[in-house]
């Protein structure tokens, strides 16, 4: 099962090869449902959405990994494009079901994530039921008490329609111990199915605790075109032969899972300051000097805060601006309720999962409340905070990227208020964020990004070429080409250099073009291909061509020249200079090279 996505259901008539698949089985007497969804494995959310040369957003803003998500190929399969780092995730505990009431839950699935994608409901509204929605087949899927029957394993059945490639099935689990259990296995172009026993499983992971399940290739994923049939716990009626992976399946792996810490939520009273807000009032609490070095230093570290406190919201924000500490704070939870809703709901607007948070408070009361809610939280007392910087969950360097993070988080929720409060309406969210592209001339100091996004690029890449820093610096002297960076910034933040044009003036035609996908669909094309033109008409060319060479990895910049009016011929692409470009003029343009009309 599928995670639901805002606005996207996409279906592929899959051609299926002959071979052993489980799906209807009559070996198979019961099955679990997880809900499978798109993750990135090298994933520093949300730094990389404005650092990362491949974020993509999807249409709910979150990053596209798979091409076109997880497509329903019919027959109960899933097909799956990977991009760069892509890799498939789902959570466990989870619960077997009969045959019967699984494939109920898997139709009534596809039929409300139809519903959803094809719904004119606003954004909001419609990102709330996707949420809801998703929540509630987690909760379906739960187990109460882990699987024993010496007949359940754990199932995987693929095969790859473009080349052997290899994969790793990991569990990762933090609590109650780190472990880490993980299978080895390559997926060719004939349907194949693995077993790994639940008796082998439960020998390394507590399947009754929260853990991990990941798949994911081997190395460069980008390309990898795949179908998934069954990827769940399955019981049967007899035993079959586990099938012989190659190479043979991995012995558990020593090295346990990251238990770094990303976001660490903070109680008030008695915790970051010494006193009662209630009693004392703003002026009367006085934050305590090693709760104020630690929360600057975890800031540094690009470590994530917030608070859940059982207090007034407006007072506590008043103590919080009045001892400069305020700004610290992500998404603050006080009220009256109880702290482990109030992490659920931080975890829940960051994106992040509980296992990666800490919570610091005073009371045994409320640390025991907070467990009993997340089973894989972790908390500290008050005590341990003149000495939490030296916790290994704490390990993190000081970088200038780490110390960016919480405005990047903040960034990031302003855009996704502003997409809200404009409907769902794209247009009026794009105008609304003032996006400008920023065109000049290639200088010195923008050598090595331009290097670096030339070697990166590949689906916005018009020719695959890939430029040494050497090529980059030759080209300056050349009389007959223009060679451009573009940068781009909107009123949330700044993208910074997210293109490089290497354009021939003499016979009105680029040779090169390079843009990261995290601006594409932005308008941003739109907008710096009229500009090009314009440039272009004043030197008296009537055509605009495009040097092009279709490579496996640039479909994406196929597309974006169709989509911007462009016709194939013999020598690339073409298109008449005296046509508009469409919604141009959403993204303003700066330039600090000479203006078109100079030549």
């Amino acid at each position: 099962m599928k995670e639901t996505v805002v606005f996207e259901f996409v279906e592929f008539k899959a051609n299926i090869p002959p071979g052993p698949f489980l799906l209807d089985d009559e070996n198979v007497t019961a099955l679990s449902r997880i809900v499978w969804g798109e993750h990135c494995s090298e994933c520093a959310y949300p730094t990389c959405y404005s650092s990362c040369a491949f974020y993509d957003p999807r249409s709910d803003l979150q990053c596209r990994r798979f091409e076109a998500g997880i497509e329903s190929a019919g027959h109960g399969l899933s097909r799956i494009r990977f991009r760069k780092w892509g890799k498939l995730e789902g959570r466990g505990p989870i619960a077997l079901h009969e045959k019967a009431a699984a494939a109920k839950l898997e139709r009534r699935d596809r039929v409300v994530s139809k519903w959803l994608a094809n719904t004119r409901l606003p954004f909001s509204l419609a990102r709330y039921f996707v949420w809801y929605w998703n929540q509630r087949k987690n909760r379906a899927g739960r187990a109460s008490r882990p699987s024993t029957n010496m007949n359940d394993a754990f199932a995987i059945e693929a095969y790859v329609r473009n080349g052997a490639r290899a994969f790793t099935v990991t569990f990762l689990q933090s609590e109650p111990k780190k472990a880490t259990y993980q299978k080895h296995i390559t997926l060719t172009d004939a349907p194949q199915t693995w077993f790994i026993p639940v008796a082998e499983l439960s020998d390394v992971i507590d399947l009754a605790r929260p853990y991990l399940i990941q798949i994911e290739p081997v190395g460069e994923a980008e390309g990898i075109d795949a179908v998934f049939g069954a990827l769940d716990f399955v019981r049967l009626r007899t035993p079959l032969p586990i099938a012989d992976a190659s190479p043979p399946p991995a012995a558990i792996s020593a090295a346990p899972p990251s238990a770094l810490a990303k976001v660490v939520v903070w109680d008030l009273d008695e915790t970051i300051w010494t006193g009662t807000l209630a009693e004392e009032g703003a002026q009367g609490v006085h934050p305590r000097p090693e709760a104020v070095a630690a929360i600057k230093a975890l800031d540094a570290r690009g470590i994530l805060q917030s608070i859940a406190s059982k207090n007034d919201l407006d007072e506590a924000l008043e103590a919080l601006h009045l001892h400069g500490l305020a700004d610290y704070f992500l998404y603050p939870q006080v009220n009256w309720g109880p702290k482990s809703e109030s992490i659920a709901r931080i975890a829940k607007r960051l994106d992040l999962g509980v296992d990666s948070f800490v919570f610091i408070d005073d009371q045994p009361f409320e640390r025991a409340e907070a467990l009993s809610g997340h089973e894989t939280l972790r908390v500290l007392t008050h005590e341990d905070v003149a000495h939490m910087l030296t916790n290994p969950w704490f390990n993190q360097p000081v970088t200038a990227e780490g110390a960016r993070r919480r405005e990047l988080y903040r960034t990031e929720a302003q855009r996704v208020e502003s997409m809200e409060q404009h409907g769902g309406d794209y247009h009026a969210f794009l105008r609304a964020s003032a996006l400008v592209i920023e065109v000049r001339d290639l200088d010195t100091a923008d050598m090595t990004r331009a290097h670096e996004l030339s070697q990166r690029t590949n689906q916005l890449n018009f020719t695959g070429a890939k430029f040494s820093r050497d090529e980059v610096e030759r080209v300056q002297g050349d009389l007959d080409r223009r060679y451009l960076t573009v940068r781009c910034r909107d009123r949330y933040g700044d993208y910074g250099l997210i293109g490089f044009v290497v354009l021939d003036v003499l016979n009105g035609r680029i040779e090169a073009f390079f843009m990261s996908c995290r601006v594409q669909r932005k308008r941003v094309e739109q907008a710096l291909f009229a500009y090009l033109a314009a440039l272009l008409s004043a030197r008296g060319h009537a055509r605009f061509a495009v040097r092009f060479k279709e490579t496996k990895r640039n479909g994406a910049a196929r597309d974006m020249l169709e989509e911007l009016g462009f016709s194939r011929d013999e020598d690339g692409w073409t298109r008449d200079l005296s046509a508009p470009f469409e919604d141009s003029d959403i993204v303003k343009v700066e330039t600090l090279s000479p203006h078109p009309a100079a030549g």
